[in-house]
């Protein structure tokens, strides 16, 4: 009977065990220096929206420059959605066109390029023009196994995988760290990466910087089904536990 008992008691402490490496970012890293590639520039493309904000000393004329922005924007519905709706879209031919300036080339330019290609339009009009350009459609999609499921929007440069994860609130206790799925769009069709969390060498890999509309998908591990039904197993244990104590004490 004991030994009966040694093992129930076991069994519940194996089904409620979360072993820690299933659940650590990056565990085979020590106190060393990570080889990495250069994060990827991205060149815009037909399609991608920016906002384009054109400034000088005088607000008036800074209003004039920015007339599609004012007219799509308002205190009340300032939010992403409104941002992303006041800004340019970059025509099929590659080109914004803004309020006055009319239209400038910007396509398979980064942002930095293109934002110094509006700077020289906007010169030829304004002697004190300040030109700040922003990409506005880097979304990335993550789903599977995380925190806060969805699509979210990147306004930096560039951006890796775990900072997606980030913004999408870190794994849940079930998500998979060792292969996580990286969906991208290309010309040749849909390319896949595998992606291991836990292994230092994915700093490396050509899907750890994201590119705009790239989708993240976070698989559950193999023991979800048991973990979920840990409870329901727990309490049968534990059950029939007691109901052999009680069986003992009665021979006794």
């Amino acid at each position: 009977m004991r030994k009966f008992l040694i093992i129930i008691a076991t069994l519940i402490a194996s089904v409620s065990c979360n072993r820690k490496a299933q659940l650590v970012y990056l565990n085979d890293v020590t106190n060393e220096t990570l080889g990495a590639i250069k994060a990827p520039v991205y060149l815009i493309k037909p399609g991608d929206v920016l906002s384009i904000q054109i400034y000088t000393q005088d607000p008036n004329i800074s209003q004039l420059f920015n007339l599609a922005n004012t007219q799509n924007t308002n205190a009340s519905y300032n939010t992403e959605i409104s941002s992303y709706i006041s800004g340019f879209s970059v025509n099929d031919s590659g080109q914004v066109n803004l309020p006055v300036i009319g239209k400038v080339k910007i396509s398979e330019l980064s942002v930095r390029d293109a934002q110094e290609s509006i700077q020289q339009a906007a010169n030829k009009y304004l002697k004190d023009a300040l030109v700040v350009v922003k990409l506005l459609s880097f979304r990335v999609t993550v789903l599977g196994e995380v925190k806060l499921p969805g699509t979210y929007t990147n306004y930096k440069d560039n951006l890796n995988i775990f900072e997606a994860i980030g913004m999408a609130g870190d794994l849940t206790d079930f998500g998979e760290r060792s292969n996580v799925l990286v969906l991208r769009n290309t010309p040749q069709g849909v390319k896949t990466f595998r992606m291991n969390l836990q292994d230092k060498n994915i700093v490396t890999s050509e899907g750890f910087f994201l590119q705009p509309n790239d989708t993240v998908i976070v698989e559950p591990r193999k023991g979800k089904v048991m973990a979920l039904n840990t409870p329901n197993i727990q309490l049968i244990l534990s059950t029939l536990t007691t109901v052999l104590l009680f069986l003992n004490f009665l021979k006794k």
